[in-house]
Protein backbone atom coordinates (compact mmCIF):
# COMPACT_ATOMS: atom_id res chain seq x y z
CA UNK A 1 0.00 0.00 0.00
CA UNK A 2 1.61 3.40 -0.88
CA UNK A 3 -1.44 5.96 0.31
CA UNK A 4 -4.79 6.11 1.29
CA UNK A 5 -7.89 8.09 0.89
CA UNK A 6 -11.56 8.77 2.24
CA UNK A 7 -12.56 6.75 -0.92
CA UNK A 8 -9.75 4.21 -1.65
CA UNK A 9 -6.06 2.82 -1.65
CA UNK A 10 -3.55 2.69 -3.57
CA UNK A 11 -1.10 -0.50 -3.45
CA UNK A 12 2.31 -0.35 -5.01
CA UNK A 13 1.43 -1.88 -8.75
CA UNK A 14 -0.34 1.03 -9.01
CA UNK A 15 -3.76 -0.43 -8.63
CA UNK A 16 -6.57 1.35 -6.57
CA UNK A 17 -8.98 -0.32 -4.80
CA UNK A 18 -12.51 1.92 -3.75
CA UNK A 19 -12.66 1.69 0.17
CA UNK A 20 -14.54 3.21 3.21
CA UNK A 21 -12.70 1.88 5.86
CA UNK A 22 -9.18 0.75 6.07
CA UNK A 23 -7.35 -1.28 8.38
CA UNK A 24 -3.78 -2.05 7.85
CA UNK A 25 -1.36 -3.93 10.00
CA UNK A 26 2.22 -4.36 9.66
CA UNK A 27 3.21 -6.90 11.81
CA UNK A 28 4.98 -6.71 15.14
CA UNK A 29 8.53 -8.32 15.92
CA UNK A 30 10.70 -8.38 19.19
CA UNK A 31 13.08 -4.86 19.69
CA UNK A 32 16.59 -6.06 17.82
CA UNK A 33 18.35 -5.16 21.26
CA UNK A 34 16.60 -8.77 22.21
CA UNK A 35 18.82 -10.63 20.07
CA UNK A 36 21.71 -9.81 22.58
CA UNK A 37 19.81 -11.14 25.48
CA UNK A 38 20.61 -15.06 25.80
CA UNK A 39 17.89 -17.59 25.87
CA UNK A 40 15.02 -19.33 24.74
CA UNK A 41 12.60 -17.30 22.24
CA UNK A 42 8.95 -17.58 20.65
CA UNK A 43 9.01 -18.24 16.60
CA UNK A 44 9.04 -13.85 16.69
CA UNK A 45 12.17 -13.64 18.55
CA UNK A 46 10.91 -12.64 22.08
CA UNK A 47 12.82 -14.13 25.19
CA UNK A 48 10.89 -16.01 27.30
CA UNK A 49 10.24 -14.94 30.61
CA UNK A 50 8.91 -16.02 33.98
CA UNK A 51 6.01 -14.73 35.66
CA UNK A 52 7.80 -11.80 37.47
CA UNK A 53 8.49 -10.69 33.62
CA UNK A 54 12.39 -12.02 33.99
CA UNK A 55 14.20 -13.44 30.84
CA UNK A 56 14.65 -17.18 31.56
CA UNK A 57 17.95 -18.35 33.14
CA UNK A 58 19.36 -14.77 32.20
CA UNK A 59 19.40 -13.08 36.35
CA UNK A 60 18.63 -9.44 36.51
CA UNK A 61 17.15 -9.18 32.81
CA UNK A 62 13.46 -8.52 32.71
CA UNK A 63 11.42 -7.74 29.01
CA UNK A 64 8.32 -6.61 28.78
CA UNK A 65 5.48 -5.59 25.89
CA UNK A 66 6.56 -6.76 22.44
CA UNK A 67 9.49 -8.12 23.52
CA UNK A 68 8.62 -10.61 26.31
CA UNK A 69 7.10 -14.29 25.54
CA UNK A 70 5.07 -14.20 28.67
CA UNK A 71 2.41 -16.39 29.94
CA UNK A 72 -1.69 -15.40 29.52
CA UNK A 73 -4.53 -17.34 29.96
CA UNK A 74 -5.80 -20.66 28.98
CA UNK A 75 -2.07 -21.59 28.17
CA UNK A 76 -1.24 -19.11 25.54
CA UNK A 77 1.22 -16.49 25.58
CA UNK A 78 0.79 -12.43 25.62
CA UNK A 79 0.09 -10.78 22.73
CA UNK A 80 2.33 -8.84 20.83
CA UNK A 81 0.01 -5.21 21.44
CA UNK A 82 -0.76 -2.62 23.64
CA UNK A 83 -3.26 -5.15 25.57
CA UNK A 84 -0.64 -6.98 27.14
CA UNK A 85 2.76 -4.59 26.50
CA UNK A 86 1.44 -1.49 28.48
CA UNK A 87 0.04 -3.66 31.82
CA UNK A 88 3.68 -5.80 31.23
CA UNK A 89 5.94 -2.44 31.52
CA UNK A 90 3.78 -1.26 35.06
CA UNK A 91 4.67 -4.65 36.16
CA UNK A 92 7.91 -5.19 35.28
CA UNK A 93 8.88 -1.55 36.16
CA UNK A 94 7.63 -2.37 39.86
CA UNK A 95 9.29 -5.96 39.74
CA UNK A 96 13.39 -4.10 38.72
CA UNK A 97 12.15 -1.16 41.48
CA UNK A 98 11.25 -3.97 44.24
CA UNK A 99 14.35 -6.21 43.34
CA UNK A 100 16.40 -3.12 43.66
CA UNK A 101 14.68 -1.64 47.14
CA UNK A 102 14.45 -5.11 48.66
CA UNK A 103 10.52 -5.04 48.45
CA UNK A 104 8.08 -7.48 47.06
CA UNK A 105 8.34 -8.37 43.71
CA UNK A 106 4.73 -8.81 41.77
CA UNK A 107 3.02 -11.56 39.53
CA UNK A 108 2.12 -10.35 36.09
CA UNK A 109 -1.68 -10.63 36.09
CA UNK A 110 -2.49 -11.06 31.93
CA UNK A 111 -5.97 -9.77 31.28
CA UNK A 112 -8.12 -12.03 29.36
CA UNK A 113 -7.82 -11.83 25.80
CA UNK A 114 -10.02 -9.58 23.99
CA UNK A 115 -10.63 -8.11 20.25
CA UNK A 116 -12.27 -4.81 19.62
CA UNK A 117 -12.62 -3.55 16.35
CA UNK A 118 -13.91 0.26 16.71
CA UNK A 119 -16.96 0.84 14.00
CA UNK A 120 -16.58 4.76 14.00
CA UNK A 121 -19.95 6.30 14.76
CA UNK A 122 -21.81 3.11 14.59
CA UNK A 123 -19.69 2.27 17.46
CA UNK A 124 -17.31 -0.69 18.33
CA UNK A 125 -17.42 -4.53 18.74
CA UNK A 126 -15.70 -5.85 21.46
CA UNK A 127 -15.05 -10.24 21.98
CA UNK A 128 -13.23 -11.62 25.35
CA UNK A 129 -11.95 -15.02 24.78
CA UNK A 130 -9.85 -16.58 22.43
CA UNK A 131 -13.08 -18.00 20.31
CA UNK A 132 -13.88 -14.39 19.51
CA UNK A 133 -17.79 -14.70 20.34
CA UNK A 134 -19.57 -11.41 20.34
CA UNK A 135 -20.37 -10.16 23.76
CA UNK A 136 -23.19 -7.54 23.47
CA UNK A 137 -22.56 -4.46 25.21
CA UNK A 138 -24.71 -3.08 27.89
CA UNK A 139 -27.25 -0.22 27.09
CA UNK A 140 -25.45 3.26 26.97
CA UNK A 141 -27.79 4.51 29.27
CA UNK A 142 -26.68 2.13 32.03
CA UNK A 143 -23.79 4.12 33.64
CA UNK A 144 -23.16 1.09 36.05
CA UNK A 145 -23.18 -1.31 33.91
CA UNK A 146 -20.82 0.12 31.71
CA UNK A 147 -18.34 1.00 34.19
CA UNK A 148 -18.44 -2.45 35.10
CA UNK A 149 -17.72 -3.67 31.99
CA UNK A 150 -14.79 -1.27 31.62
CA UNK A 151 -13.63 -1.89 34.76
CA UNK A 152 -13.50 -5.58 33.91
CA UNK A 153 -11.52 -5.50 31.01
CA UNK A 154 -8.53 -3.33 31.98
CA UNK A 155 -5.65 -4.64 34.36
CA UNK A 156 -6.49 -1.69 36.86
Amino acid sequence: MTSATRRDVTLSDGEVIPAVTVVRTAGMAASPLSAQVPGERDRWGRPSVDAHLRVVGVPDVHAAGDTAHAAADDGRSTARSCQHALPMSRFAGHDVAAELLGGDLLPFPPDPYVTCLALGPAGAVCTEGRQRALDPPPPTDDAERLLDQAGRLSNG
